[in-house]
């Protein structure tokens, strides 16, 4: 394996254009996405409400990009009922905001917390 990244990586032909098309396609949807998801910067706890909000949309986004839904509900279950998974899920939301008052990215945190619960829940 190491070889053949090896050899990959010596390789210096010029991508062709429709290889850099590809390329900035898949940068331009993970520029969308970044601005539609959460980073898990943490910089929105602590929740008053102890919801673990990095967690729940980890989860969640393990339904939105990688479609293992039912995996992120077996997860979302166990949150505050198992030692790695700490806090409360996302249907403890009390909608204070104080979560989007810090949130670098300006996510509509409640709303998204709202949409967790409805699917995972």
């Amino acid at each position: 394996m190491v070889e053949e990244n090896a050899r990959i990586a010596s390789n210096d032909t010029p991508l062709t254009k429709e290889e850099l098309e590809m390329i900035n396609a898949s940068m331009e949807e993970n520029k969308r996405m970044e601005d539609l998801y959460c980073t898990g910067c943490n910089y929105c706890m602590p929740c008053p409400a102890d919801v673990n909000i990095p967690l729940n949309f980890q989860l969640m986004n393990y339904h939105r990009v990688y479609k293992i839904t039912d995996y992120a509900r077996g997860q979302y279950s166990q949150i505050g009922k198992v030692e790695w998974y700490k806090g409360k899920p996302a249907h403890e939301c009390i909608e204070c905001g104080v979560c989007e008052t810090k949130c670098p990215q300006k996510l509509e945190i409640r709303k998204q917390l709202k949409e967790t619960a409805r699917v995972l829940g």
